[in-house]
């Protein structure tokens, strides 16, 4: 075929136009290595086209990557992946040289319908249980005022963000702080916007104990779960996030603390600033640890020791906060916590094949779709009895 009968057969596939004869030709052409730089071009100029057909696909592509990457490499190219990668989920493709494949995986997912495994997400409301013993249901579009008292005001805005918001300076003295809390539903998250202009983003199944007011000499909150901090400076106040094992002191950063009661290790990484980190696990507290951006503290609940590491992968940290579960070499347990966390699932944890998994899901994916990733790119069985679901290789 000529060049423009490739590019123009490329282009109606993405519309979806194609037959299925023309869809035989165009994977056979891809397979051709004469045309693969007519491929790489055609995607390159794509991709870096603002309203280019794949730019808005670029997420859906790397998990086509690495659902199929398996059966493109055994097929296309005739290579035999080694057994003991098959007990592994494939990693994602990155590389420049798999530009081709990556294409191939593209058509294939867009082509394919999901195996129906009919879950269902259940929707739940995340709560605001104020001082007076008050549960106030946060409905996440409301613009409206939750609570007035003790000179403040906390209102919940359009776009479901919580404010925290001083409409009276004296009371800022107070020595006895008066909390409040917040607790995020599964399938859930949270921001909150505290009296200092500080805010804290809250993943799902996670809790926020914080005051209307501060102390005098201190910013202190208490936290269960996950929670992204963004902090305000204030050198002669340093704002404290107390967990079940550790306390971190900050004066002005980004960081997220991990410290789920269900995890083996609460984790404290440092994006920016300057935290100290003292271990709280065991009978007599550990001294602090100061990180550095770009660095991160893992406490091992059991051992009771501590790691003080350079972060390896920022984004697999922080996807949660932009809308993604982020892997790479992950544990299946990991995985499937993060689904039990965020789709409600009621997941047999302990049974669970022993896979590691890396690649990109969103979070906004049905359950369905989502776990239909899982499943079929583990090459899993998913048994649901009752209300818990199982996996088998």
């Amino acid at each position: 075929m000529k060049e423009t009968e490739i590019i123009a057969l490329f282009k109606k596939y993405l519309a979806q136009e194609c037959t299925e004869e023309e869809v035989r030709l165009l994977i056979g052409c891809l397979q051709q290595e004469d045309n693969k730089k007519i491929i790489k071009k055609l995607i390159s100029e794509d991709l870096n086209d603002d309203k280019g057909i794949l730019s808005e696909f670029d997420r859906n592509a790397q998990l086509a990557i690495q659902e199929t990457d398996e059966y493109f490499i055994q097929n296309f190219f005739h290579k035999e992946i080694p057994q003991r990668k098959r007990n592994t989920i494939l990693r994602l493709a990155v590389a420049a040289s798999v530009l081709v494949l990556s294409a191939i995986s593209i058509l294939i997912y867009f082509q394919k319908k999901d195996t129906p495994l009919m879950i269902s997400k259940q929707d739940q409301k995340s709560v605001l249980f104020t001082s007076d013993g008050k549960a106030i249901n946060l409905d996440g579009t409301s613009n409206v005022t939750l609570f007035e008292q003790h000179g403040t005001t906390i209102l919940q805005d359009s776009m479901g963000d919580i404010h925290v918001q001083l409409t009276d300076s004296s009371i800022y003295t107070e020595d006895k702080p008066i909390f409040q809390t917040i607790r995020t539903a599964k399938g859930k998250q949270s921001r909150i916007f505290l009296a200092d202009g500080s805010s804290v983003v809250l993943n799902s199944a996670s809790e926020l104990k914080f005051p209307l007011v501060y102390s005098k000499d201190q910013r202190e909150v208490e936290l269960q779960g996950e929670g992204f901090f963004d902090i305000e400076t204030n050198k002669n106040k340093p704002f404290i996030v107390n967990t079940r094992d550790q306390r971190i002191k900050v004066y002005g950063t980004k960081f997220n603390v991990s410290n789920y009661a269900d995890d083996p290790h609460s984790k404290t990484s440092l994006f920016q600033g300057k935290v100290s980190v003292q271990n709280l696990v065991g009978i007599i507290p550990q001294k602090e640890y100061v990180l550095k951006p770009g660095e991160q503290i893992i406490i091992d609940k059991s051992s009771k020791m501590l790691k003080q590491n350079k972060l390896d992968n920022e984004e697999e940290i922080l996807g949660w906060k932009n809308g993604f579960f982020v892997y790479e070499n992950a544990p299946l347990k990991e995985v499937m916590k993060d689904f039990v966390r965020w789709y409600d699932l009621d997941v047999d944890l302990e049974t669970l094949p022993n896979l590691t998994f890396s690649g990109t899901i969103p979070r906004n994916y049905q359950l369905d779709k989502a776990l239909n990733i899982i499943v079929k790119t583990g090459n899993l069985r998913m048994i649901k009895t009752g209300s818990i679901i199982k996996f088998e290789n």
